[in-house]
């Protein structure tokens, strides 16, 4: 437990750090947003590209654990939309972010830093192999699914598909991503003071993610939608990474560091991309930014479970 407590209290303690400083005043919200955006666009695109770049590759990858998270995402999803249609009465454009607040995980801000945290740089492939497919999979169903419920509702609207897969591949840690496996298969070698840069950029791009998140979370509100934001939260930390281990370890016999990465990541509480989601499409939103500061709460409890019961 003293080895737990070690790995998850100064995660957390960075993230109520981030939370304070909004909430004392240190600095407001758009503060707040433009370290978002730091992180976002060139922290973390830059920690994924340097590390990426240097990874010594595996003869063989475990490709069956995307099955694994994928598999339990999209299942802990349409639970998430099922809730929206029988027992909260939602249209279908609102079943699309009830689903995606229980099947997104919050896998940048928080997973990157906990995860290699608890699990070592070994950690690292897997993570970026869900980082890599998260977005570019169940972004697009959302898409679809609310464009479907416009459609539905009267609205004269056509799918903006090819116009998502440009934002998908524009998407700076997509880009991080790519360029880092190009790197790493070229054998491209930096120069000395870019290679510092990187290195100095790679360091700093946890600590920064979860002051982000922190300062994010400050600026949410529970406004009267308690009830669907904890059943969103009960489906994201539980149901989600149940699924996980059982199509991880009892079915498709994966050991570490694949199953132990899948499972927790399943566990992350939902992502600030749902909230996003919401807020652009101006639907759900309230209930988006309850999932989010619900989940975020209740994981403090969840993934300490979770971390010791996958052997961090």
């Amino acid at each position: 437990m003293a080895l737990l407590a070690g790995t998850i209290a100064p995660v957390f303690g960075v993230m109520a750090l981030g939370f304070l400083a909004v909430r004392m005043g240190a600095f407001g919200q758009v503060g707040a947003k433009r370290l978002v955006l730091f992180v976002f666009n060139a922290a973390i695109p830059i920690m994924l590209f340097y590390r990426i770049s240097a990874i010594d590759f595996p003869e063989q990858i475990e490709w069956s654990f995307l099955l694994a998270y994928f598999g339990s995402a999209f299942a802990t999803y349409a639970a998430g939309m099922a809730s929206a249609r029988f027992v909260f009465r939602r249209p279908l454009k609102e079943q699309a972010i009830y689903g995606l607040g229980a099947g997104f995980s919050n896998t940048v801000l928080l997973g990157i830093p906990l995860l290699v945290s608890a699990f070592g740089p070994e950690a690292t492939l897997p993570i970026f192999l869900i980082i890599t497919f998260h977005s570019a999979t169940l972004l697009p169903v959302t898409v679809a699914l609310m464009e479907a419920g416009k459609r539905r509702s009267g609205e004269d609207t056509s799918f903006r598909v090819s116009r998502l897969l440009v934002e998908i591949l524009a998407n700076p840690i997509i880009l991080g991503i790519l360029l880092g496996v190009a790197a790493n298969v070229t054998g491209v070698v930096l120069p000395g003071p870019v290679d510092v840069l990187a290195g100095l950029m790679a360091t700093i791009a946890s600590p920064c993610a979860l002051i982000a998140l922190g300062a994010s979370l400050a600026g949410y509100r529970l406004t009267g939608q308690i009830g669907p934001a904890a059943a969103l939260a009960v489906f994201k930390l539980i149901l989600h990474p149940i699924l996980a281990w059982v199509i991880a370890v009892p079915i498709l016999g994966l050991g570490a560091p694949w199953a132990p990465v899948v499972v927790v990541m399943a566990g992350m509480p939902s992502g600030a991309m749902v909230y996003l989601f919401g807020a652009r499409y101006e639907t759900a939103s309230d209930v988006a930014a309850g999932t989010v500061v619900v989940a975020s709460a209740a994981s403090v409890v969840t993934l300490s479970i979770l971390l010791v019961l996958m052997g961090a």
